[in-house]
């Protein structure tokens, strides 16, 4: 029962921002929210989410961050000015236990989309 309990409080908290960002939410050159979005590998469970959630939340730039466990995505929303490499992301996420399979921006990025190629 206990364990069932701490399994909805983190479901409750992973709907909740993250971060706690700023009401005004972070602009593309098209007035979009700076996006970018992270299918990972093997995010079944809220403990496993909750991981993710501790490593992103502390990347430089991120002003918010929503797990979605049923796509396994988590999306980050990133302050005015700021990228996040490919390489820092998949690192994060390795470090966090899983694989990313493929990352995309809703913005214009030095850093190109990333999809993990067949066999890797």
């Amino acid at each position: 029962m206990r364990t069932l309990a701490m399994a909805l409080a983190l479901t409750s908290a992973l709907a909740l921002t993250a971060t706690g960002a700023a009401a005004q939410e972070p602009a593309t050159a098209d007035g979009g929210p700076r996006i970018i979005e992270v299918t990972i590998l093997g995010l079944a469970c809220p403990f496993c989410a909750y991981g993710v959630q501790q490593k992103m939340k502390g990347l430089e730039g991120v002003a918010d961050l929503e797990i979605d466990l049923n796509e396994g995505l988590a999306a980050l929303t990133l302050a005015d000015g700021k990228d996040l490499s490919n390489d820092v992301l998949l690192r994060t996420v390795k470090d966090a236990g899983f694989e990313v399979a493929k990352i995309s921006r809703s913005f214009e990025s030095e850093f190109p989309d990333y999809e993990k190629e067949k066999g890797d």
